[in-house]
């Protein structure tokens, strides 16, 4: 019997075997997805921009020696042994360089470099560096003019600045316009390419000319701009002249206003401010008399109290002169400088284009939100409540606490959609630990399958018992969105968990918990959960502001959400699959998250914002370069099903960046 087990038991599998066939499973197209291949691709493009620009370069120094050995020979040349050329890269170097050069675009052929060098840059970081169309728009019409332009440029040359496509352009504008028809048309096209390429600023250079008059009062000159005071001795004579600074005014000033009349006569110091405001408008008008001598450049030894005295006449009223010990610091007021006219019009333009703020979701304008008539209606959703049930629970709670020496003062209920709180007021001297510590002795008194003692309420001054409801009403998530607080909610990721124990709709903010556990045993509502709390950002997010990356290792739960990978569902470059099942995948998303992670965080420092929301009002503004790497950031909800079946199979290369998420993201 052992024998013939033995006999019909079939060998093992050949290990070649195994291996052909899971080599045969690799496609062409996984291959060509893959993330190495990219980057292959992209390495072997800046290779080929190297060459282009070296062989190129090499040719402009040896076309002499190369030219007529590649001209005679073409595409033979390869196959040629006795053929030796000077270019730097061999043979291929310079047969490309003869034909891009002599038989293409002539000097403007260096322009494909750039285009090899955008491809390869994209290619081998995985993202959009720079861009590829632009790039081409650019090349193409720069291959044209700049190849003509150099050919009519360089007429009478032995050597093709233009190439054969510029000599054969050139020629046939030559013969219908004429020679100063083409130069006229070939210079305005190269500017014209230059401002679409470049778009240089020009600005004409506006010279100002000083029409201030310098005047000298005393040995100090003084012009309208000045703001320092100037001295001078006045003398108390009744002739107008003596009213005002010797050759200050050309012509003879109106009688000076009551504000500025000297009122004291005799000799003294006058001390003259001007005003920079008025001071070229009406220079009478603007100049007082300060009675100070402690002035900004003269020290109080300058000007001292007994040489003031000697100069002043004793039959007139004497000038007075305060001292103050230091010097009183007025405020100075910088007048804005004028701006320019072109200034105005490169202001103007500016903020004509950036008055708008940057908007996202016109990415994606046509994108319409679910609407509500997708979800079902559960009748009318008022709480229904048993008055008898309720006069039943609370003899029960009041005789139980009387059993145990307990007195309360009052007790009050509030229904809720599935739990009624029950709120005592202990009577004075009663400690709030033996009511908690009677949580099994009530829910026994109540039959109820279990209740919760809350001890004390906060930020109230009672003891709560919830009690769960014999009749409990349905909380549909129609009416939770419907709701003005969720409609009107400015959260940046809101959810609607459901009601209260007040019938109130309890919207949070997922944004602010960085990673929410769900738990429990088995139908206790954590799939209800976990639709809700996708549900709500469905119908309050555009999908340029959220993105979910869904794992899901039971591969039937979040299932239903395959219809959204369009919009919604993020994935790694060259997976086919939106919502990951397999173990191993998992890992790499979750470090590519922590990859995408640490970028954001280079991002924000960058912006000197704290986080996403901040960095996109930034960035909405327009206060944010594109062109230094900043882009919008959507939010990325990571959401992962049966975690601890996941950590039961993958263990530390899963537990390492759940870690570094739950306390960073």
């Amino acid at each position: 019997m052992a024998n013939s087990l033995k006999k019909k038991t079939p060998p093992p599998p050949d290990p070649e075997k195994l291996t052909a066939d899971k080599e045969a499973e690799v496609t062409v197209t996984e291959v060509v997805k893959d993330e190495r291949t990219t980057k292959i691709a992209g390495a072997v493009c800046l290779l080929v921009t190297v060459f282009l620009f070296v062989s190129l370069t090499s040719y402009l120094f040896t076309w002499q020696e190369d030219q007529d050995k590649v001209h005679q020979f073409g595409i033979k040349i390869f196959a040629t042994d006795d053929v030796k050329v000077t270019n730097l890269l061999g043979v291929l170097g310079a047969f490309v360089a003869h034909t891009l050069i002599y038989k293409g675009f002539g000097l403007a052929s260096f322009l494909f470099c750039t285009t090899f060098f955008v491809l390869g840059v994209n290619l081998l970081f995985g993202k959009k560096v720079f861009s590829l169309y632009r790039n081409l728009k650019y090349v193409i019409v720069g291959l044209v003019v700049l190849s003509m332009a150099l050919s009519f440029a360089a007429r009478g040359y032995a050597f093709s600045w233009g190439g054969a496509v510029g000599e054969l352009l050139n020629d046939w504008s030559v013969k219908w316009i004429g020679n100063v028809g083409t130069g006229a048309v070939l210079c305005l096209a190269v500017f014209c390419y230059i401002i679409w390429r470049f778009n240089p600023i020009f600005k004409i250079p506006k010279w100002k000319f000083s029409t201030a008059k310098k005047t000298t009062v005393g040995s100090m000159p003084l012009t309208e701009d000045d703001e320092q005071p100037v001295f001078k001795e006045w003398n108390g004579d009744d002739g107008k002249e003596n009213r005002a600074p010797v050759g200050l005014f050309e012509e003879e000033p109106e009688e000076p206003t009551s504000q500025n009349k000297m009122k004291n006569e005799g000799k003294g110091v006058v001390v003259i401010m001007p005003h920079a405001e008025t001071a070229a408008a009406n220079p009478m008008n603007e100049f007082g008399v300060i009675e100070k001598a402690t002035v900004q450049k003269h020290s109080e030894e300058e000007i001292a109290a007994p040489a003031v005295e000697e100069i002043i006449q004793p039959h007139i009223q004497p000038l007075k002169i305060t001292r103050t010990p230091e010097p009183n610091l007025e405020l100075e007021i910088k007048e804005t400088p004028e701006i320019e006219p072109e200034e105005e019009e490169a202001i103007a333009t500016t903020i004509g284009k950036l008055a708008t703020k940057y908007d996202v979701t016109l990415d994606l304008k046509d994108y319409k939100y679910p609407s509500l008539d997708l979800l079902q209606t559960h009748g009318s959703e008022k709480i229904v409540h048993d008055p008898e049930e309720l006069e039943t629970h609370k003899n029960q709670i009041i005789a139980t606490l009387k059993n145990y020496d307990i007195a309360i003062q009052r007790i009050a209920a509030t229904v809720g959609p599935t739990v009624t709180l029950y709120e005592i007021v202990p009577a004075p001297g009663v400690r709030i630990s033996r009511i908690k510590n009677l949580e099994d002795d009530i829910a026994l008194s109540l039959a109820a399958l279990g209740i919760r003692i809350i001890a004390p309420i906060p930020g109230k001054g009672t003891i709560g018992i919830e009690v769960p409801n014999v009749r409990k009403s349905v909380v549909s998530m129609r009416t939770l969105l419907a709701s003005e607080k969720f409609q009107a909610s400015t959260f940046s990721l809101p959810i609607a968990i459901g009601k209260k124990i007040d019938n109130e709709n309890f919207i949070v903010d997922l944004a602010s918990m960085p990673h929410l556990l769900m738990a429990g045993a088995t139908g206790q509502g954590k799939s209800v959960g976990l639709n809700a709390i996708l549900v709500s950002l469905l119908y309050k997010k555009h999908p340029s502001q959220l993105k979910f990356v869904l794992v899901d290792p039971k591969k039937v739960e979040l299932s239903l959400y395959r219809v959204i990978e369009k919009h919604f569902l993020a994935k790694l470059p060259g997976e086919e699959e939106s919502i990951i099942t397999d173990t191993k995948k998992v890992v790499h998303t979750l470090n590519a998250l922590c990859i995408e992670m640490d970028n954001r965080y280079d991002l924000l420092k960058e912006a000197g914002c704290r986080n996403i929301k901040e960095y996109n009002e930034k960035f909405n503004a327009r206060k944010l370069s594109p062109e230094k790497g900043h882009q919008y950031l959507p939010f990325i909800v990571l959401v992962v099903d049966e975690f601890a079946d996941l950590i039961m199979t993958a263990g530390k290369e899963v537990e390492m960046p759940i870690a570094r998420l739950a306390q960073l993201a």
